[in-house]
């Protein structure tokens, strides 16, 4: 059953928020995410990492999920990024065409530095 649950953790770093996902991105539990990300945009984050270390699965519906929470972000002109992908995410979220909208860092570090070059 734990395997069906999905946790986050979230770490605010003003105006950006990390995401750290724990489980799978799939069904109901991907809106978890969505809703989690829309509170934080009312609360003036703009930017935002999501961090896959211990999420390796993601179905269909988590990538419209995705697709959904990227177009709220980019309407606050913020940035989404991933972080800590493995090669079979990696694969996933290229053929469905996830790589071209977001960035993917090997660290939330690496991510956040990015964020600041850009800045």
């Amino acid at each position: 059953m734990s395997s069906n649950t999905l946790k986050t953790l979230v770490e605010k770093i003003d105006p950006t928020a990390i995401v750290k996902i724990e489980g799978p991105l799939n069904d109901f539990q991907a809106k978890e995410i969505s809703n989690i990300i829309d509170g934080l945009i009312e609360k003036n984050f703009i930017h935002f990492i999501i961090n896959f270390s211990k999420s390796n699965d993601v179905n269909s519906f988590g990538v419209s999920v995705l697709i959904s929470i990227i177009k709220s972000i980019e309407k606050k002109h913020g940035k989404l990024l991933f972080s800590n992908i493995n090669a079979h995410l990696d694969k996933k979220f290229m053929t469905m065409g996830l790589k071209g909208y977001v960035k993917i860092f090997d660290s939330d570090k690496d991510a956040l530095a990015s964020l600041v070059v850009d800045l």
